[in-house]
């Protein structure tokens, strides 16, 4: 297991990402992948419910409650784990504090809710069950009395929940990172990553930082001083490419049934404990310069690498879950007497892209651990596919090192053709309509362009069996997007779009593509047209297309400029200026826009745009635009004004995010033969609709409920990404599968 666990590299990872904000697909029409006159599509049978799945599989991860083998998934942000004197297992999990059931058979969400990526230095907000807010906390402990602990750690608190879910803050200043001692929130904590209770209501809280790691106490009362001002003796480093950055890692804690405080030392490689009044003394291990390594024995022979984890079991044995010295995980029992002894351990995990891997069940990719009553060992891992963590899974092992599911649903990525469920998708994305009905779906982890027909048949373009059994032409660059620089950092091609004689478009960096007659050939190359000085965080690339029953295709660019691109191929600016960024509303070229992105057509030649994809770079909040044929450009809703956020109502009164710039994923906009507007909101995992009269509702989803519950609306999606509209028929492309919804 690598030293860093999955969340802690995301937030790494989105410090760069602050500074490219990718942006995904986008939809438009339909299309097959040569030109045919259009059919009427084939009426399929209506759905058994409003919300289905059409083709692929819908489990990951997320923060769905529920069965715990079949409906539950947890986000691949999970903190520690505390066992309660009556068995649940009470869990960080993303901001929301999880609890699985004595008996193992449901999650629930004990509190916390809300948006997973807050405005601000803080997300924290005392209160009830939902009602209550934490920042990506990453440690619990549980009382006697069953009431739960939080280290808060991006808020800098440290929170209490009762047993009746109420959630109030302990100790610590929202926002304020400092090591204050004082009473309640004169009292100041600084990222606390591990909290423990002893049986007086006493709490330990470790934090670290680049010149100390201390543990602080609190009382009952909430008076918080420091424990130990320097758990460690030696710094650990924070790796770089040019070379380690000395800082003192939080310590790991853990309270035996005496009321003993441990910390496992990841700086040190120590084990140790502390008497009462702050007295170390070590358990196991010896503490050295760069002394770390993977050895059982005696105490003073043990040696540790880092932990990841600590937890001792109802017969009051210590155990530590860390790393070997091939960086895979082991669970060790650590004796009375400090001897040390591995329990478990992880076989033969591949380490592709430099992360550990390997399916859960394996331990390769475990990170937190908690001892059962029954002295087995809860153990959460991680899913690995295509590059990157996909889900994460709860596994109990015995100490024999057998294991069995607990709670979660993997992920199923894939490549299959085949018919509904038996599907398989690796992160769809765009979608559109081929004029007999199949829809068109951009594949963006298998490199690929698939089919869906109306009975959930599933086909690859370009392969035998399907639409095109074979792609002639510049292929590479329409179906997988190789264009000359789709390895460096920018932002993602991929949009599709269809016209009324069936043919396929889509853009690959500056450039326009066309399909057919299964032929692929350059139709625009708009580098030349995108001159003006750059703008930080905004390439040239296009980001949208859409393209009219006539042949016009419209392509929307980050530099504030939608072009025209005729039936003749010639390219005009059709609104906006190129890169003059803001939001104006005005005729072509007078009127501005702020980074658009995905775009689509009605069946008046009207024009609807995504703007705003980065507030970052802009400082303009997302709206939906509308340009009429002739070039008029509107606001539909949302508020230029306003950051980016989640409200329905009528016109600048609603909220949107359309883009996140941890994750990379973008709105993408659908209108159907009423004139109603759907816009799909990843971040958020809603589907918003803008009605005719320009009234913002959420049809379907559930805001920041990431997971899927098929039948009424509004259901639960998982951060959908592609949508598209034919007859009454609303179609959402998902994490590995693609959803339809009966519209009213």
């Amino acid at each position: 297991m690598p030293d860093i666990a999955p969340n802690d590299r995301l937030q790494r990872i989105s410090l760069l990402a602050a500074l490219v904000i990718p942006i995904l697909t986008a939809c438009g029409g339909g299309s097959s992948g040569s030109a045919e006159t259009p059919t009427t599509p084939p009426n399929p049978s209506a759905p058994a419910t409003p919300l289905s799945l059409l083709a692929g599989n819908t489990d990951g991860a997320g923060n769905q409650d529920g069965a715990a083998l079949t409906a539950a998934r947890f986000s691949l942000s999970l903190g520690g784990m505390a066992v309660t004197s009556s068995g649940e297992v009470v869990i960080a999990d993303g901001h929301r504090i999880r609890k699985l059931s004595a008996d193992q058979e449901q999650v629930t969400t004990l509190a916390g809710g809300g948006a997973m990526e807050p405005s601000g230095s803080t997300n924290h907000a005392d209160g009830s069950g939902s009602a209550a807010r934490f920042y990506s906390p990453k440690a619990v402990a549980v009382d006697a009395a069953g009431n739960t602990y939080v280290a808060d750690t991006q808020n800098h608190l440290v929170r209490k929940i009762s047993t009746s879910g109420v959630v109030t803050t302990l100790a610590g200043k929202a926002g304020v990172c400092g090591s204050q001692n004082g009473v309640g929130d004169a009292a100041t904590f600084c990222n606390p990553a591990s909290i423990a209770v002893d049986k007086a209501g006493t709490v330990y809280v470790s934090q670290g930082s680049a010149t100390e790691n201390p543990i602080r106490k609190i009382t009952a009362a909430g008076e918080v001083s420091t424990f130990i001002g320097k758990a460690s003796l030696y710094a650990g480093g924070i790796p770089t490419p040019w070379g380690p950055i000395p800082n003192y890692y939080p310590v790991h804690l853990a309270i035996d049934s005496a009321g003993t405080l441990f910390a496992a030392d990841p700086n040190d490689h120590v084990i140790r404990k502390y008497t009462a009044n702050g007295q170390a003394t070590v358990v196991s291990g010896k503490p050295a310069l760069n002394n770390e390594g993977d050895t059982d024995g005696e105490a003073s022979a043990a040696k540790f690498r880092t932990f990841l984890a600590i937890a001792f079991d109802a017969a009051n044995r210590l155990h530590v879950l860390g790393p070997d010295n091939s960086g895979h995980p082991t669970i060790r029992r650590i004796g009375s007497d400090g001897t040390a002894t591995t329990l478990v351990r992880a076989q033969s995990c591949p380490i592709p892209n430099g992360i550990v891997a390997g399916p859960p069940g394996t331990l390769c990719t475990a990170n937190q651990m908690v001892v059962k009553a029954n002295g087995e060992f809860l153990v959460a891992e991680y899913g690995y596919h295509g590059g990157s963590y996909k889900y994460t899974q709860l596994r109990s092992y015995t100490p024999q090192g057998a294991s069995t599911v607990v709670a979660g649903t993997p992920s199923a990525e894939g490549a299959d053709d085949g018919q509904g469920s038996s599907a398989r998708f690796d992160r769809p994305g765009a979608l559109a309509f081929n004029p007999s009905g199949a829809l068109y779906v951009r594949d963006n982890g298998n490199g690929a362009i698939r089919t869906v027909q109306t009975d959930g048949l599933v086909r690859t373009l370009g392969k035998p069996g399907g639409h095109c059994t074979a792609v002639t032409g510049m292929a590479s660059e329409f179906l997988a997007l190789s264009g000359p620089t789709s390895g460096s950092l920018r932002f993602n091609n991929g949009p599709l779009a269809t016209d009324g004689a069936g043919n396929l478009y889509t853009v690959n960096e500056e450039r326009v593509f066309k399909m057919r007659d299964c032929q692929a050939t350059l139709l625009a190359d708009l580098t030349p047209l995108l001159t003006a000085p750059n703008y930080i965080f905004m390439p040239n690339n296009a980001s949208g297309i859409a393209a009219d029953s006539t042949g016009n295709v419209y392509v929307s660019t980050l530099k504030g400029t939608i072009f025209k691109i005729d039936t003749k191929g010639e390219t005009t600016v059709f609104a906006g200026k190129v890169g003059t960024l803001g939001h104006a509303d005005g005729q072509g070229i007078a009127a501005k826009f702020s980074a658009p992105g995905h775009m689509t057509t009605d069946a008046a030649g009207n024009l609807y745009v995504v703007d705003g994809l980065s507030y970052t770079a802009t400082v303009v909040g997302p709206t939906i635009r509308k340009i009429t044929p002739s070039g008029l450009v509107s606001t539909l809703a949302g508020n230029p004004n306003a950051t980016p956020g989640y409200a329905d109502g009528a016109g600048a009164a609603a909220l949107f995010t359309v883009g996140s710039i941890l994750s990379g994923e973008t709105a993408s906009i659908a209108v159907d033969n009423k004139g109603n507007v759907y816009v799909a909101d990843p971040v958020n995992s809603v589907i918003r609709k803008i009605a005719t009269d320009g009234l913002v509702s959420t049809p379907v989803g559930q805001a920041w409920r990431y997971g899927f519950a098929a039948g009424a609306l509004p259901g639960i999606i998982n951060r959908p990404a592609g949508i598209a509209v034919r007859n009454s028929m609303l179609y959402i492309s998902v994490p590995n599968a693609v959803v339809q919804v009966q519209l009213p």
